[in-house]
């Protein structure tokens, strides 16, 4: 059989849930610290195209602030940091160069992440949320009155007429 009528295998098609499950995993295995070259080679996909993946799931999780992705890198950076310091305490003094590197890139993350918090509220956020609890307020409000109103109204046509009179006056 001559070699260019032999035609590759297709990869199957992904269908949503598989994508996701396949993102997972490679967040899974950057959390780790795993470099993607190591993650391309699992799961069958060019280096590239890791990235591809992880650059999309950012955009389309909203991970753009510049505090969240200075925490998702210091989490990524964590088993580094683990790893060097093993090595260090074993003795290993070629671990001095990787450790300092790694022990500059999570300052220079903290800095980001602290230096970067958004205040929990703004003013105009506070506004609102006061405004919703002034509306929410008002309808429990006008709730209650309701209510009242028809307590009163059932309560006016039950009594028969004079009962009103025995209550008030004639004490046996």
């Amino acid at each position: 059989m001559i070699a260019e009528t032999v035609s590759k295998p297709t990869r199957p098609r992904l269908n949503p849930y598989t994508k996701a499950l396949r993102r997972e995993r490679i967040f899974s295995r950057r959390r780790l610290g795993w470099p993607y070259s190591e993650i391309a080679r699992e799961e069958g996909l060019s280096q590239e195209r890791v990235r591809q993946i992880v650059i999309e799931a950012l955009e389309r999780q909203g991970i753009d602030r510049p505090a969240d992705h200075a925490m998702l890198q210091m989490v990524r950076l964590e088993k580094a940091h683990e790893v060097a310091a093993e090595a260090l305490a074993a003795g290993d003094l070629s671990a001095i160069a990787p450790y300092l590197g790694v022990l500059e890139r999570l300052d220079r993350y903290a800095q980001i992440g602290a230096a970067k918090q958004a205040p929990a509220y703004d003013d105009a956020a506070r506004e609102r949320l006061l405004a919703k609890l002034n509306r929410v307020a008002a309808r429990i409000d006008a709730q209650d009155a309701r209510k009242a109103a028809k307590l009163a109204a059932a309560t006016t046509q039950e009594a028969p007429p004079g009962a009103a009179d025995l209550d008030s006056g004639s004490s046996l």
